[in-house]
């Protein structure tokens, strides 16, 4: 999950705002006949992803019940909104340093625990605590439970910073404490097996993106191109002047293809995205799914390049073991790659066009992040060296 808010002097401000539901982590725990109620603790451990300002400085959080009934069947999205009881049921604060974050990110070694820690509403914990009962199905069963307990949802109410949360860590949980004579005990919840996700808001009101406005348009801004994780922002690639080259040959060899993005801003505060890659959009620019029969079959057709992956077809390295992706060089900031046999791929079903695609962030990967890119809209480039090839005529 992700929750915070920055700035972003391209990009306006981002907000991530995480909703979950929870559940017993034990149902079979019974209490004892002389148990009361003490108080209710939220805690959630960061997994080190920070974007936002470099230095210290406090989030401030605030958590709020989810009103709203979640279902497995249904789909949440990025945007999805969903109702919450506007009077919150806990608050807190914490200092953060974000290069320490990205530091730990980085790092291979076994991560410190750092966590925040939120004191709950009294009556809120007090209905937790009234519902715990092993022979209640109201409470063992959690599509009873569910019902009961929707949810929380644990907002940014002010910070520079967006960070992620551990939600399934083990340090990561809501807890009743209560006690039964002068012994103190507890009763653990947990958000495995539920329903998770982050929802991300942009303002770009005050950036060259304040007329995109709406999903699945086209817009050009005047000066940069932009992908950026979380708030599905991706950059649409146009490859009709390949086609219109490639009509004028009659047969080509691709020795090598080479796709650069060049002039990308290499912002420490705002970092670029490590890898990007590219899917295949329909022409009401959603990613091409296999949804028809022709789907299939143009999957087919491009014999192993293509992958059916979260953003549907993204197309495979040459050596067909990985998605293909544009690495993020510090040395010249830009991206670059070699999808070669793509390319001469899609001469061969040139009958067939595949014009348009979208380049969307690989690493991190769409949804688990906000991290943006930003480069030149000038400085995008196709380089295809190829060879002429004659057919050879019968005896």
């Amino acid at each position: 999950m992700l929750v915070g808010q920055y700035s972003d002097p391209d990009l306006g401000k981002v907000s991530a705002s995480a909703y979950t539901q929870f559940r017993p982590a034990d149902p079979t725990i019974i209490l004892d006949t002389d148990a009361e109620f003490d108080s209710a603790v939220l805690q959630f451990r960061y997994d080190f992803y920070s974007y936002g300002t470099q230095g210290q400085t406090v989030q401030k959080y605030s958590v709020h019940e989810i009103t709203e009934e979640l279902e497995f069947e249904n789909e949440y999205f990025f945007n999805s909104d969903i109702d919450i009881d506007p009077t919150s049921i806990g608050m807190a604060e914490a200092s953060i340093d974000g290069q320490t974050f990205n530091s730990e990110f980085d790092d291979t070694d076994t991560d410190p625990v750092i966590s925040t820690r939120i004191t709950l509403d009294n009556a809120f914990g007090q209905r937790l605590f009234n519902a715990i009962d092993p022979t209640d199905t109201l409470y063992t069963n959690f599509l009873y439970f569910k019902e009961q307990f929707k949810g929380i949802a644990v907002l940014s109410s002010e910070g520079d910073k967006v960070l992620g949360l551990s939600h399934l860590d083990t340090d990561t949980y809501l807890r009743v404490y209560y006690h039964s004579g002068s012994t103190v005990k507890a009763v653990n919840f947990v958000f495995a097996a539920a329903v998770t996700f982050s929802k991300f808001d942009a303002d770009r009101s005050a950036t060259e993106l304040a007329g995109l406005n709406s999903f699945f348009t086209d817009y050009s801004p005047a000066s940069a191109r932009y992908v950026q994780s979380g708030t599905s922002l991706v950059t649409k690639l146009d490859l009709t002047k390949y086609y219109d080259y490639i009509d004028t040959i009659p047969n080509i060899v691709v020795n090598s293809a080479e796709l650069v993005l060049g002039g990308v801003d290499p912002s420490v505060e705002f970092k670029p995205l490590r890898l990007v890659s590219m899917s295949l959009l329909d022409l009401d620019n959603r990613y091409n799914e296999l949804d028809t029969r022709q789907d299939t079959l143009d999957f087919i057709s491009f014999n192993g390049l293509l992958k059916v992956a979260d953003l549907s077809k993204q197309f495979v390295s040459d050596d067909q073991s990985k998605v293909f992706s544009m690495s993020y060089s510090t040395f010249n900031n830009s991206y670059s790659g070699f999808p070669t046999l793509f390319f001469q791929q899609l001469f061969t079903l040139r009958q067939k066009r595949y014009p348009y695609w979208a380049i969307v962030s690989n690493d991190p990967p769409m949804g688990k992040a906000v991290t943006r890119t930003r480069f030149s809209k000038d400085d995008i480039k196709l380089r295809i060296y190829y060879s002429r090839s004659t057919p050879t005529e019968n005896p």
